[in-house]
């Protein structure tokens, strides 16, 4: 049952003095506000809102310069400090509140009217007074200064801490109560310039540590949407302008004002050039990498493993052992888990013997970017001479690089569309791990007993599955399309346009130039949809396995959709060719009209099947290409096409 509040008669005279202030205050107006609390100055320390915020709360969180400057003046000096030290429901001042703001003026008068209201004072007991208001903490522990790095206005952050400087030291600023620091916070809300102003202050604050044992490293190290090789994929035209961009000259101003994406391009282009900046500077004093682990397993293969008996493990046991601490923990490995280059190449720059450090699973650089399917960095670190090192490591599972590949623990289905192209990407992938690892190795049993072939084969079942069905049902439908199409040129081929003549039973229309372009259009109709038929009907017949999907089926398909593509066009133009044969138009605009409603259903049709072919297509050139590199004499590798 809910509690009746009773109030009194003085209490909703209150209230409608607060509402009158709160409204005022919205609109900004600062001689309604002066006229409500001459009468009564005292009333400037009352909450009016359910958090218990003050009217200098609200201003200061709205940032209003003119309303503080009035209310302000009205404070009598004796009670200017305790109104600063008044907090709200959240444990924060005045100064928290105007922190989060990007009004400098507003802060300004803040400390200027209250905080040194009463003059410049060099008295010990003055100074630390002011020295306390500066660094008073909400309930998280957090100062004016913590904040304003918290909301990453780099303005604010300088104007408080020279505030600050003045009656004391920064020091006492950096941490909260929970153990981040103030560069922590900057770098988990992506203010990498504040980060970086921070560092150039205090280069001690790169080895501060939360209470996890992270440093600011780390948690940059997890950012991926900060760094240029992470962020999502844009269009083309973004692109272009991102790479356009070298100078944010008067130019790019102008456009930006009257185009949003513009600057939405060039901020996201500076975050990502800060995030560079900031790496940079982290990387020089982190030592993360150097921590020894010495790996339970040695680099020999094992071909046999005897299993306790009576032990029953699913799948993922069977394959990988039982889960253990959150891997990887350093920076190095958790920008190889995430796929920032930017980080990996500062640090492997920097300490180039950084790229043989070993996790507390035994696991190195090339286990973690595998098995997080990062392909950009198995990319960058298999060309290293030390690769030849690390395609050997084997983890405390007993996991090579090849399991690692297997395993689907990490895999998040990829960037392609179909089932069928991404069981294919994940076949290529393995089949990629698989030649950069020494032959014997493929051979070798894990701690489950099981190599990583038997170990691909188990994830993947349920992928195969689907890919089966997606195969089956795309082939079913493609070949019903073709079927009907090849019966309707085939039924064209019989009912000449014009019709016959009775004499000697040639078509009337035939001495006309666009009679042979029909005749021509239909036979190619006829035989592209009956060979697209064909070519799916061999699909369905196959056995569709691994194998399968590696090569021949893409081939199968792009080839099925080629035809079935050309089939339909061929189709629409023995439509049209038709139709000018029947209908002789005079007027430009109705044979204009004409084409447009005769091409409409292959613009459709392209619209919404073109994607699908064109992945299919160079998935065929791919695996193409793939046999001619490996079969032919000499070097053959700029057939190789790289994955998106």
């Amino acid at each position: 049952m809910a509690k009746e509040i009773i109030i009194s008669i003085p209490e909703m005279i209150n209230f409608d003095e607060m509402r009158d202030a709160y409204a005022k205050l919205l609109i900004n107006d600062a001689r309604g506000l002066e006229a409500i609390y001459q009468k009564n100055p005292d009333a400037l320390f009352n909450r009016i809102t359910a958090c218990r915020d003050t009217i200098f709360h609200i201003a200061a969180y709205r940032g209003n310069e003119q309303v503080l400057r009035v209310l302000a003046k009205m404070v009598a000096q004796p009670k200017k400090h305790e109104l600063l030290k008044k907090k709200n429901i959240h444990g924060n001042t005045i100064l928290h509140e105007v922190a989060t703001t990007t009004n400098i003026k507003a802060a300004d008068v803040i400390i200027r009217e209250l905080l040194f209201g009463d003059g410049p004072s060099n008295h010990e007991s003055d100074i630390r007074g002011r020295e306390e208001i500066l660094a008073d903490r909400n309930k998280l522990g957090e100062t004016p200064l913590f904040r304003a790095a918290e909301y990453g206005n780099k303005m604010m952050v300088v104007y408080l801490a020279t505030e600050i400087e003045r009656v004391g030291s920064l020091h006492c600023h950096y941490k909260r109560d929970d153990g981040v620091s103030i560069l922590h916070i900057a770098v988990m809300g992506q203010h990498f310039d504040t980060a970086i102003w921070f560092l150039e202050k205090n280069p001690e604050l790169a080895s501060y540590k939360d209470k996890n044992g992270k440093t600011s490293l780390h948690l940059l190290a997890s950012m991926a949407t900060a760094f240029r090789s992470t962020s999502q994929r844009t269009g083309n035209l973004k692109q272009f302008i991102y790479y356009c961009f070298k100078l944010y000259c008067g130019m790019w101003r102008c456009l930006a004002k009257g185009w949003k994406m513009i600057d939405q391009i060039w901020s996201q282009k500076k975050m990502h050039e800060s995030a560079v900046k900031l790496a940079k500077i982290l990387v020089q004093t982190d030592a993360s990498w150097f921590d020894p682990h010495e790996p339970e397993e040695e680099d020999t293969i094992c071909l046999e493993r005897k299993c306790e008996e009576g032990t029953v493990m699913n799948s993922r046991a069977r394959g990988m052992g039982e889960p253990e601490s959150p891997e990887p923990y350093t920076p190095l490995f958790i920008a190889a888990s995430t796929g920032i280059l930017e980080i990996l190449n500062e640090i492997l720059n920097t300490y180039p013997q950084a790229i043989e450090h070993i996790s507390h699973t035994g696991q190195n650089i090339l286990h973690v970017a595998i098995m997080h399917r990062k392909h950009r960095v198995f990319e960058f670190v298999k060309n290293k001479k030390e690769t030849r090192r690390l395609v050997r490591g084997i983890d405390n599972h007993g996991c090579t690089i090849l399991h690692h590949a297997a395993d689907t623990k990490y895999y998040e289905g990829g960037t392609k569309r179909t089932p069928a192209l991404q069981l294919q990407r994940e076949l290529k992938w393995f089949e990629d791990v698989k030649n950069k690892l020494p032959i014997h190795f493929t051979m070798h049993r894990n701690k489950k007993n099981m190599t990583a072939d038997q170990l691909f084969k188990d994830m993947h079942k349920e992928q195969l599955k689907t890919a089966q069905e997606w195969v089956k049902n795309t082939s079913q439908s493609c070949s019903t399309v073709a079927v009907l199409v090849a019966t309707v040129v085939f039924a064209a081929a019989y009912s000449a346009p014009g019709g016959f003549n009775q004499h000697d039973g040639r078509p009337i229309l035939q001495e006309k130039p666009l009679y042979s372009f029909f005749t021509v259009m239909d036979v190619a109709g006829l035989a592209s949809s009956l060979t697209s038929v064909v070519i799916f009907l061999s699909i369905l017949t196959s056995s569709l396995e691994f194998e399968d999907f590696q090569r021949r089926l893409p081939r199968n398909l792009s080839l099925g959709f080629t035809f079935l593509f050309f089939a339909v066009i061929t189709t629409m133009l023995t439509f049209t060719a038709t139709i000018l044969l029947l209908v002789h138009l005079k007027k430009k605009w109705t044979a204009t009209l004409t084409y447009a409603a005769a091409f409409l259903p292959i613009s459709v049709f392209a619209l919404f099947i073109f994607p699908l072919y064109y992945q299919y297509l160079v998935a065929a050139i791919k695996s193409i290409c793939d046999v001619l590199r490996r079969n032919l004499p000499g070097n053959w590798e700029f057939l190789r096409i790289k994955d998106d």
